[in-house]
């Protein structure tokens, strides 16, 4: 809408230049899917280092923790970030016997668990942690929680939380600081508290010192007292006149302050302020966890010897369900396992899996393609997952143990011939954390590991350096952490194994051991993808352009906007072709971008609100076979 101008001068207007650029997606963020043992169940959990997945997964549990294993080749061999999914069925976690956190003596919550505590994560690992309630001050309304583990015999603390309330209304309560911060446990009030707050809950008092000895006649109209009632905030209540022109006893006294504090409104209802016993007792109309009636210091409070300050005392509502000290240390127990996911497991999970935008690999530790196809339900959810979401690939791996010599053996894996798939082989075997010559002197000096973990590290380190145009594979694609390979390919084996998009893991001489293939699982079947990085540079194209260009939903369908498109996009191409990643001397020759009536789109698309670019690119694929002709120079006379 243009701007109205009224009077003479200088205007200054802020127009939109029509760039919209288009950032490149990430290429390598893993997703590793399977069991484990420790960790949230069922969720997807971003980590950025083997350090981070240690955090919330704990290390290698023994050595046929694959998941924990390929955790640690895949941030060895250069991955950066990587979604973790422990599945499992029938997981329990580990908790605190019930009757171990109770109220304080004599309250209605002496014999009622008021605190439950269990392991953050399922699992038997949680059997192992400890945990300790001690007081902060004579008050009592404010507890420390210390989270301890013991293992072999050794206690380590593992985190403390200083400070704590019952109170929902306080900054440190406890569901919300524990839950929101720690790493090992989570707490939740008692059952029947929750059940029935009444029954446990009280309305706060503050009831003075003795008062014997004061002189009423002292107390004057005009005087203030500040209160702050049920957490609502300090408010200050006014003395008016006495009956008779002087306060003659505590009984006037404590019917005007309860007077002035109904006068503050609705939300003061219930209050009461009563003279008996030579005390005064103010009493809250609130019976919950947030109950309070706090006497802040002043010249009335100190003459009615009111608040802490004064020598009178104070009471919450949370006083009977702030939890006693304990005596020492309890363990948690009963946690489990569980069993190893079936395939509703997966299926379920990589329906959740959609909402993660930024996954490009899908691992799946621990399961594999066995021969004649057996027990690969997992693998076909995974990759029916690939395909549908068009921006990651699955990356599968062969069975241990076994040896393919030729295309016989790997027909009988029934692998998959998807573009978004490949396979490496052989598994690499690694050294053994758990082998210790004194202690253990029958285990093994090394493991083999899925090849998969450290061809999803290579892809990412690749990616960082190279860009995701170049082979993840060749003598700068070599493998970290290998003792050695379960078998060795050489140059007849990989003449086998190569056309059925078998990429290999080989030692060269002089490099080691380095990655030796490129090719998808879609060698025959779709030769126009065969290669991993012609398949995965267009996977990063197709989701950053449709990252990009989300603008242009509901935006008039005309020739500006066809104009726009062709400009954003191709500046994205050409940011791409500049970098390398296209054939071509000139960039008409590798790559083209069209959007336009007549070429793109008809009439009656335009009117079905549909707007089509079209963008073609010429893959730089790799140089998979190097050949050197030699001839002799003829001598010349």
């Amino acid at each position: 809408m243009a701007t109205s101008y009224y009077h003479p001068g200088v205007y200054v207007e802020e127009i939109p230049s029509g760039a919209k650029p288009i950032e490149g997606v990430t290429t390598a963020v893993a997703a590793l899917v399977g069991y484990t043992t420790e960790g949230p169940v069922g969720e997807a959990t971003l980590v950025h280092s083997w350090d981070e997945y240690k955090a919330s997964f704990g290390e290698i549990q023994s050595e046929t923790d694959a998941m924990g294993l390929s955790a640690f080749y895949f941030f060895l061999n250069g991955g950066k970030d990587a979604y973790i999914a422990r599945l499992a069925a029938n997981t329990v976690a580990s908790a605190l016997p019930a009757g171990k956190v109770l109220g304080r003596s004599g309250g209605s919550a002496a014999a009622t668990n008021v605190m439950n505590i269990s392991a953050k994560s399922d699992g038997v690992w949680g059997d192992d942690l400890r945990v300790q309630v001690t007081s902060v001050d004579s008050a009592g309304y404010r507890f420390n929680l210390e989270v301890s583990m013991e293992e072999d015999g050794e206690t380590t603390v593992l985190e403390s939380f200083s400070r704590l309330s019952m109170d929902t209304s306080d900054t440190n309560y406890v569901l919300t600081a524990v839950n929101g911060n720690s790493q090992y446990i989570t707490v939740g009030l008692g059952t029947e508290i929750e059940a029935h707050p009444d029954t446990y809950y009280t309305k706060a008092t503050s009831v003075s010192d003795d008062l014997s000895a004061i002189s009423w006649a002292d107390v004057k109209e005009g005087m203030t007292l500040t209160l702050n009632i049920d957490n609502r905030g300090a408010k200050s209540i006014t003395l008016g006149a006495a009956p008779g022109g002087s306060y003659d006893s505590g009984d006037e006294v404590a019917a005007e302050i309860e007077k002035q504090v109904l006068a503050l409104g609705d939300d003061y209802a219930g209050f009461d302020c009563a003279f008996a016993s030579d005390t005064l007792t103010l009493t809250s109309g609130d019976k919950s966890a947030r109950s309070s009636v706090i006497v802040r210091p002043g010249t009335l409070a100190s003459l009615l010897l009111l608040g802490a300050s004064a020598g009178g005392t104070e009471k919450h509502g949370t006083y009977d369900v702030v939890p006693k000290v304990m005596t020492g240390a309890e363990a948690l127990a009963g946690g489990d396992d569980g069993d190893p996911p079936g395939e509703d497991d997966y299926v379920s999970f990589f329906a959740k899996l959609k909402k993660v935008r930024d996954v490009n690999i899908v691992l799946l530790p621990g399961k594999y393609m066995p021969a004649n196809g057996e027990g690969a339900p997992a693998i076909t959810a995974a990759l029916a997952h690939c395909e549908e979401m068009k921006s990651r690939m699955l990356l599968v791996d062969p069975p241990p143990g076994t040896e393919l010599e030729d295309a016989s053996d790997v027909n009988g894996l029934s692998l998959p011939t998807s573009t978004y798939s490949a396979l490496y082989y052989p598994w690499v075997k690694v050294a053994n954390p758990f082998y210790d010559r004194d202690t253990n002197p029958n285990a093994t000096t090394t493991l083999t590991v899925a090849p998969s973990a450290f061809a999803a590290g290579i892809w990412a380190r690749t990616d960082g350096t190279r860009g995701v145009w170049k082979a993840p594979a060749g003598v700068e694609a070599t493998v970290r952490g290998v003792s050695a390979l379960e078998y060795t390919v050489e140059d007849g084996d990989q003449d086998q194994l190569n056309p059925e998009g078998v990429n290999c893991l080989r030692k060269l001489p002089s490099y080691g051991a380095v990655v030796w293939g490129t090719r998808t699982l879609s060698t025959k079947a779709n030769p126009e993808w065969r290669y991993v990085p012609v398949r995965r540079t267009a996977l990063y194209i197709e989701s950053s352009i449709f990252n990009g260009i989300q603008w242009a939903v509901f935006e008039p369908n005309d020739h500006r906007l066809w104009s726009s498109l062709r400009a954003n996009i191709g500046a994205f191409m050409d940011g791409l072709f500049r970098a390398g990643a296209f054939q071509g001397q000139k960039a008409s020759d590798a790559y083209f971008v069209r959007c336009g009536l007549g070429d793109t789109m008809t009439q009656d698309d335009i009117d079905r609100g549909m707007v089509i670019a079209i963008v073609g690119f010429a893959p730089l694929k790799p140089a998979e076979f190097v050949i050197v002709r030699i001839q002799q120079k003829a001598g010349q006379s």
